[in-house]
């Protein structure tokens, strides 16, 4: 049974801008090292932050509440991106799509309840 839908979307210019400005300080407060690993590794490292971000606030908005930002990982599997989320104490399935362009990054998350 779905218990939530969330969706976000970023503008990767703004996101970049924020980088630019507030730099390591805000990639450590809200990325985990093998997300901040990954993403600049790439060959655009900001399109992938802002669809990690975008991500995470999907979640918050499918959950219905607000986290912490290091609690939630987006990880990166063979079926596609999906969540390591620390103290999430419910049985639930969490599933995820990201998809980005070159100005946009969006995220949609589903919460389903295990039955």
């Amino acid at each position: 049974m779905i218990r939530g839908i969330g969706i976000d979307m970023v503008d990767v210019g703004r996101f970049r801008k924020a980088m630019d400005r507030w730099g390591d300080r805000l990639g450590k407060r809200v990325f985990t090292p093998k997300e901040l690993s990954y993403c600049y590794a790439q060959r655009f490292p900001e399109r992938h932050l802002a669809a990690r971000f975008a991500a995470k606030v999907s979640l918050f908005k499918a959950l219905g509440r607000p986290m912490r930002f290091k609690d939630v990982e987006v990880t990166r599997g063979s079926e596609g991106p999906g969540f390591r989320v620390k103290g999430l104490e419910e049985e639930i399935n969490l599933s995820v799509t990201i998809t980005h362009d070159k100005n946009l990054s969006v995220a949609e998350t589903i919460v389903e309840r295990c039955e």
